[in-house]
This record gives C-alpha cells, sequence and structure tokens, in this order.
C-alpha cells in the first residue's frame, strides 16, 4: 500500500515537512482559504459559538444560510484550525477563530470582510493589466474612483467595515508602537489620516501631559469622539474634518501618518508630505513621524512584500524601503533623521526639516 501524503496526513499548511511542490499548491489556494474566512466572518460565526460548539444546521438557521453548504465552509474552515469540528458534529472556537469574533480586542472580523469586498477581491481578476501597464485596475473596476472615494460616496455601509478593521488592529498595534518611542517629548502630536483615534489614544495614555490632534476624513473620522472618550483622552483631543489632499492642520509638534504613506503614489506622497511641510513653517524642532512598513533587501520575508502588491493593484499605493523613504522625504522638505524599530510590520520613519 502506497504511504498517504503528508497533505493527506494534515500536516500544517506551509509547513517545511511538506515537498515543495505541495507548498506551491497550497500557496495557489491561499486564495480559496481567504474567500472561505470571509464568508463565515460576515455570517458572524464565532459570535454565534462564542457560548460553546453549535451544530452546522443550527448555525445555518441561525444566519439564513444553507445548511450544507455551510457545513462545507466550516470544514474546509477547520481544516485551517480556523474553527474545529468534534465527533459529535458539532463546531467550536479555536484561537485562531477567537480573532473572528466581533467582541474580542484585535479582532479580524472586518478584515476578513474587506478582504473579500466585491472590488477588492475583482482587482486580482485583471491582476495581469497592472503588470502589463504599472497602473492599478481598482479605479478602473471602481469607475475611475479611488479607494476612498468609492467607500465615501458609493459604499457607507462597507466604509463602517473598512474603518473598523482598520480600529481592530490598531488595538493591539497602537499600544506597542506608543511604548517604542518617546511621544512624549512633543507637547502637540497631530494624527493626521488617524480614523478613530486609536493610536493617537494610545499615545496621550501614556503621556498625561500631551495634547493631540486629530485629523481625518468624515467617514473615518466617525465615532471617534465616542473612542476618545472611551480611552479617557477627549479632553486633550481637538477633532478637525479634512482631507490632506487639501490641507494639513498647523500647531502641532509632531505629525504622525500611520499606514498612510502606502495607499498613495510617490507623487501623491510628497504633495501630503509637503502640505505637513508647509503646516510646520519655521518649527525646526517639529517632527515628521511616518508609521509604516520598511521593506527588508533581498529575500528576508517582510509581510509588506505581499501589501505592496496589493496595494498596487487596489489603488497605486505602495511599500517603500530605506532608500525609498529617504528619497521621499528628501523630495517633500525633509531630511531623514532615524528609522526606529516598533510593532511589526510597521518602523517609526523621523523626519525632520530640511
Amino acid at each position: 500500500m502506497n504511504e498517504p501524503s503528508p497533505m493527506a496526513l494534515g500536516t500544517a499548511p506551509f509547513s517545511d515537512d511538506r515537498p515543495d511542490q505541495e507548498q506551491i499548491l497550497l500557496m495557489l489556494a491561499g486564495k480559496w482559504i481567504s474567500g472561505v474566512i470571509h464568508v463565515v466572518a460576515r455570517l458572524g460565526i464565532a459570535d454565534l459559538l462564542a457560548d460553546g460548539p453549535r451544530t452546522a444546521d443550527d448555525l445555518a438557521e441561525a444566519t439564513g444560510a444553507h445548511a450544507r453548504t455551510l457545513y462545507r465552509f466550516l470544514r474546509a474552515s477547520a481544516a485551517v484550525g480556523v474553527f474545529a469540528e468534534r465527533p459529535d458534529g458539532r463546531f467550536e472556537l479555536t484561537p485562531k477563530a477567537e480573532y473572528l469574533r466581533s467582541d474580542v480586542p484585535g479582532s479580524m472580523r472586518n478584515l476578513a470582510y474587506f478582504y473579500g469586498e466585491t472590488t477588492v477581491w475583482n482587482c486580482w481578476g485583471h491582476v495581469m493589466d497592472t503588470v502589463r501597464t504599472g497602473e492599478a485596475v481598482g479605479p478602473k473596476l471602481r469607475g475611475g474612483k479611488t479607494w476612498f472615494q468609492y467607500l465615501e460616496q458609493d459604499a457607507p455601509e462597507f466604509a463602517e467595515v473598512f474603518h473598523g478593521s482598520m480600529t481592530a488592529l490598531n488595538d493591539a498595534r497602537a499600544p506597542r508602537i506608543a511604548d517604542s518611542f518617546d511621544f512624549g517629548r512633543f507637547p502637540v502630536v497631530a494624527d493626521i489620516g488617524g480614523g478613530q483615534g486609536q493610536m493617537l489614544s494610545a499615545i496621550l495614555r501614556r503621556h498625561p501631559s500631551v495634547r493631540g490632534i486629530l485629523y481625518d476624513i468624515p467617514t473615518a473620522i466617525k465615532g471617534a469622539r465616542e473612542l476618545l472618550e472611551r480611552e479617557g483622552v477627549a479632553d486633550r483631543v481637538h477633532c478637525e474634518e479634512g482631507s490632506f489632499f487639501e490641507r494639513i492642520p498647523g500647531g502641532a509638534d509632531a505629525y504622525v501618518l500611520k499606514a498612510i504613506m502606502h495607499d498613495w503614489s510617490d507623487a501623491e506622497c510628497e504633495g501630503i508630505l509637503r502640505r505637513v511641510r508647509r503646516a510646520i513653517g519655521d518649527k525646526t524642532d517639529t517632527r515628521l513621524l511616518i508609521i509604516d512598513g520598511v521593506l527588508p533587501e533581498l529575500n528576508e520575508w517582510h509581510y509588506s512584500k505581499l501589501m505592496d502588491i496589493a496595494m498596487l493593484v487596489n489603488d497605486k499605493g505602495a511599500e517603500r524601503t530605506a532608500v525609498d523613504w529617504r528619497r521621499l522625504l528628501e523630495a517633500s522638505g525633509f531630511e531623514l533623521a532615524e528609522i526606529h524599530p516598533t510593532a511589526p510590520p510597521h518602523c517609526i520613519v523621523e523626519g525632520k526639516p530640511a
């Protein structure tokens, strides 16, 4: 009798114990895994299992899904460690599945919804167009609109999902970033494109003497006041609606741009940074703090090397190396002071007025 392959035996996906060909096969199936998790996240299966195991039939009735089909999605999820199928036919949460609950810190439920959203997903079906032309296909699929124009004008409900996913990611990362750098030396910190204010809240909680400016478009900043109140820092934050493509508020001693630059092309980033430079004016002690990925050279693994392609395909964004950051800062009226390690996959790129 032939020995069963490691794939049949249930060796963990992408394990070095697998033959290289099987690892490639699993990599190619990555979109299937993402699609399955998108479905169970959207249905809220993890929330329904929070009180204990349930059958696929029971979960189907609760979600309005087709029972046998939902079972197949749950079985596929369990195969990659998201949920576990018990011998009695019920499914239960696993440590991974906990992050698909809506009510846990660092929840990935909204992010799973976002990754499978139609316009995001469809970009990959046209990726050869991007490779051949260098142009993002996302705007073409959205009638010429950028990602954020689409959210603002066409998809307000999905905008809540997207901004909620960014907030959830910050639940875990923001405190670690705030701990890794001395933000306390700046009397006023402006978080540009700061969404609901999680990053700014983390900074202000650690530094009671610091005041903040939270600046973002209306759909992103919606709900910020509630979050700031909950974090106990609302009395130290001035919230202001606006676009960094039009203006940057003045009066800050440090300007934070977290996960902003990778959304945009070099030309657009240069425009944003030049507006920051104008807002700084003659205050040469003011600092620009870009919290973003810094790609390592050659073959070293880094999540942002994949994110780089996602940003390119969806809306002409990019991840950048240290050399890229230096070049971008110098073109915008800054010089690179230092790159500080912080919560992966990010670093803090510190710029000072040139």
